[in-house]
């Protein structure tokens, strides 16, 4: 059955008003086991309180179910496995009290079996080789990334020998909290009579940096990010990576070493793990938007990745602690709702009057979101103004521009007046790499492909050898988009403290352009910023899908001045850009006013039907004391 969730906003209620309803009812009540009865409440029961992707998830999960069996669906969902990592964790002491076993939690067992119990026809081995999961903070993501890394060693790994594991973080500590855990765990799991003989056979220690078996040279290490560790001379079995979210971007080759170096092991298992963080320019969230996106429309481009993300749906959540549950998991339990309830509670109240109410969003709803640092445009606001094309030929044109030389790229914003009262916004850029030094650096330092934008028609790169922008270059394609696509210029914005070079050049050559200087000050800057933002929310504009003017409006925020005239600023001064968002406000500083009527000066005629003494006392009211 084909399907495209692409604008079902709400999953559970599209499956319960299809014919999905009936097939994963039959197949819920076929297989009892707990991953797929946690896949099956969430979208056919009330029994929890999930967002929009866990719901997605679940229903991967259910109509993959449904593909068994069928042609080119080479997968197949093994009860024989599921069974091995229920036993497995359900048999560990639970580290709190360690009399107590360990039962996980409906999303965990979702988590497990979905990791283990899908199995490839073909290479006999896992289906899924990455796991992208993703929740609010102290939601038990250190213990689930211990259990699987464990059942990696002591249960997998001990069939062969020379298996690497790793632990990883963007730094020592995250990796040390994480591997503090494991080790804890697995100091457990050696003392256990399911395992002691064995362990004691292959004389497996648990060391302060590593676990070793000494006899079959099965190893567990630490790495970091930040760290000089050569991920890629290991064949890592399975790598956990914890806080992945918070990697920098000149950091993200780290990560393709570890999956490099996993070769093509059927077993091999890469964790990925993160709360959110304030910036979404990072190779973890543009892979959670693919992710989605694929899993959306029924592609099979990501059948090796499990993803899986607990997150409130809106920001407007914050304020909604009854629908908290999407991002913390943990809330489900009766026994300690109350008391994680009202400590959320407690949290955001003081959170929000220290005026860091960003933090909890980010860490305890787990939401990518600068709304409430000033971020000057959700993403959300951004999206729900794409379209697919629009065609610019022949129109009226307002453009702006905001220069560099060596790092900062050089941007074009482009608004075209359209229907009644809408406009159209597109961006063109040129990218310096002097000071990164080479492109690749630059690519890198941004954590944004400019080649392939490039070929996408979105920039080019600068042609001069040494980085720095070819004046020629960005005169000569302005010159030609505007002959070649015949449009009516109707003013071209600029710095003039950035652009004299670009000045001399419109009073030598093309003086019949409607040049205007525009310095960026607050003062100057604080109306057309105000009143882009506003277009934006109530969606006048449109765009289409361009990763650099999506990231450089993502990017901004807010800044106040002592007058309280505000402009749009940078977090990040190296590696965030805020060009494109530049250039078009620039641009809208007089495409703005397109479509407003202004007085004729009809009524200016009334003064010349005064008397003197009547235009005195007309402009006494005016501007009299």
């Amino acid at each position: 059955m084909e399907y495209d969730l692409t604008e079902e906003k709400d999953i559970k209620k599209f499956v319960r008003e299809s014919d999905f309803k009936t097939k994963f009812t039959d197949l819920a009540n076929q297989l009892t086991d707990p991953g797929t009865r946690f896949a099956a409440d969430a979208l056919l029961t009330d029994k929890y309180i999930t967002g929009r992707d866990v719901q997605l998830a679940a229903f991967r999960h259910l109509n993959d179910l449904s593909l068994q069996g069928t042609d080119n669906f080479p997968y197949e969902y093994s009860q024989d496995y599921v069974n091995a990592i229920e036993y497995f964790t359900r048999i560990l002491p639970n580290p709190l009290d360690l009399s107590q076993k360990i039962k996980p939690y409906g999303f965990e067992s979702f988590l497990f079996d979905s990791t283990i119990g899908w199995r490839d026809l073909e290479t006999g081995g896992s289906r899924f080789h990455v796991v992208h999961f993703s929740t609010a903070r102290k939601q038990a993501k250190t213990f689930c990334a211990a259990c699987l890394l464990n059942f990696g060693y002591f249960v997998i790994g001990l069939q062969g020998s020379a298996q690497d594991f790793l632990v990883a973080s963007v730094d020592s500590e995250h990796v040390n909290k994480l591997f503090d855990y494991i080790s804890l765990q697995a100091r457990q799991i050696i003392a256990l009579p399911q395992f002691a003989n064995t362990c004691k056979q292959q004389d497996v220690e648990v060391q302060a940096t590593q676990i070793v078996g000494h006899n079959n040279r099965n190893t567990v290490r630490k790495g970091t990010a930040s760290g000089r560790n050569s991920f890629d001379s290991k064949h890592d079995l399975f790598a956990i990576f914890d806080e992945i979210g918070g990697l920098e971007p000149k950091y993200d080759k780290k990560v393709s070493d570890i999956m490099m170096g996993q070769g093509d092991n059927p077993n091999r298992l890469l964790v990925k793990i993160s709360t959110a963080y304030p910036n979404p320019n990072c190779a973890f969230k543009h892979e959670e938007d693919g992710l989605r996106t694929t899993i959306e429309t029924g592609s099979h481009d990501a059948d090796d990745t499990f993803f899986l993300n607990f997150a409130q749906d809106s920001e407007d959540e914050v304020f909604e602690p009854k629908l908290w549950e999407k991002s913390n998991p943990l809330l489900h339990d009766e026994k300690t709702h109350d008391k994680r309830l009202n400590g959320l509670i407690e949290l955001r109240n003081n959170l929000e009057r220290q005026g860091k109410l960003s933090d909890f969003a980010n860490k305890s709803m787990n939401m990518w979101s600068r709304q409430f640092q000033d971020s000057y445009l959700a993403l959300r606001d951004i999206n729900k103004n794409i379209i697919d094309s629009f065609d610019i030929h022949g129109r009226d044109v307002f453009i702006g521009i905001d220069a560099s030389m060596t790092n900062d790229n050089t941007a074009f914003g482009l608004i075209f007046p359209y229907g009644d009262g809408k406009f159209h916004i597109r961006q063109f850029s040129f990218i310096p790499f002097a000071q990164a030094k080479s492109i690749e650096a630059k690519e890198k330092q941004d954590n944004l492909d400019y080649r392939e934008l490039a070929r996408e028609g979105f920039c080019e790169i600068t042609s001069n050898p040494s980085g720095t922008i070819n004046y020629d270059q960005v005169w000569n394609w302005i010159v030609n988009y505007i002959s070649s696509n015949e449009l009516n210029l109707k003013a071209i914005v600029v710095d003039p403290a950035f652009l004299t070079w670009f000045a001399a050049r419109v009073e030598n050559y093309r003086r019949d352009w409607p040049y205007i200087p525009f310095k960026q000050t607050s003062l100057q800057l604080n109306e057309p910023t105000k009143s882009l933002q506003k277009a934006y929310i109530d969606g006048i504009v449109t765009q289409i899908k361009d990763p650099l003017l999506i990231d450089g409006l993502n990017n901004a925020v807010m800044v106040t001045d002592h007058g309280g005239m505000v402009k749009i600023d940078r977090q990040n001064r190296v590696s965030q850009h805020i060009d494109t968002a530049d250039a078009v406000i620039n641009a809208w500083s007089q495409a703005q006013n397109y479509f407003e009527n202004f007085n004729d000066g009809k009524d200016t005629k009334l003064l010349d039907t005064m008397t003197q003494e009547q235009r005195n006392n007309y402009f006494k009211n005016l501007f009299g004391a």
